[in-house]
């Protein structure tokens, strides 16, 4: 499928009232046709199964400076389909794309096709590592989330120090109201995805996660003590 092709199907079955609506979830940062996960899934399947193709990043390009933000979706998960394809040399790419539009949900988008890559190269490791430390503060989420899901296959050692590396950040509770105010964002979306990652890993291994927060208590924002111990102990960190 084509740009073109794609936008047009999204053309077709754009839906006005959704699309303001998930505009104002997004704190207006971008236009949204309202066509939603499920139904892009259906609507683009040929995409997602020409999986043996080369990527093409011109077309991941191309998507990313688009203005409607599902075609920022439409990359993402184009390059998921073809994660099996991506090595080192990509990352690069990757993090250009993952410096443009930046919000929550393309980078978390993203940051899984990291801890994939991990896998299959070892020298992922430094660079996840390098980029915990990063001035951009999305790209040092990615680090902090790019062991989601990896369940047993979690590096906990690689987990602690790139944490370490983002603790201290000041207490935030929410977001700013327009996504606009910086300071105010990287600490809530650092703390917060400190706190995801310790509670995804905490489905395999709750007895490190426990020992990981009380080492490093007084260290960690309220958010990510609470969102970090959510499901071992219920009620505690209230």
């Amino acid at each position: 499928m084509t740009l073109q092709q794609i936008k047009a199907i999204f053309e077709k079955y754009a839906d006005e009232e959704k699309g303001k609506r998930d505009a104002k979830y997004m704190r207006n940062l971008f236009p949204h046709y309202g066509v939603r996960a499920g139904q892009r899934d259906e609507l683009f399947k040929p995409l997602w199964e020409a999986k043996n193709k080369p990527i093409d990043w011109q077309f991941v390009a191309d998507c990313w400076n688009e203005p409607m933000r599902e075609m920022q979706y439409i990359a993402v998960w184009y390059l998921h389909t073809r994660k099996t394809q991506l090595d080192r040399a990509d990352i690069p790419r990757i993090k250009e794309i993952a410096q443009k539009k930046q919000w929550w949900d393309t980078i978390d988008g993203l940051c899984t096709l990291f801890g994939d890559l991990a896998q299959r190269e070892a020298s992922v490791t430094q660079v996840m590592l390098d980029w915990s430390k990063d001035e951009d503060f999305w790209i040092r989420r990615i680090a902090i989330q790019h062991q989601l899901y990896l369940k047993s296959k979690t590096d906990t050692e690689l987990l602690a120090k790139i944490i370490e590396n983002n603790l201290g950040e000041k207490e935030r509770s929410s977001p700013s109201s327009d996504g606009k105010n910086q300071e105010q964002n990287r600490a809530f979306f650092i703390n917060k995805g400190i706190g995801w990652a310790l509670r995804e890993y905490a489905k395999t291994d709750p007895i490190w996660v426990r020992q990981f927060v009380d080492n490093n208590r007084n260290n960690m924002a309220k958010l990510s003590i609470r969102e970090a111990t959510k499901h071992i102990n219920k009620g505690e960190t209230k």
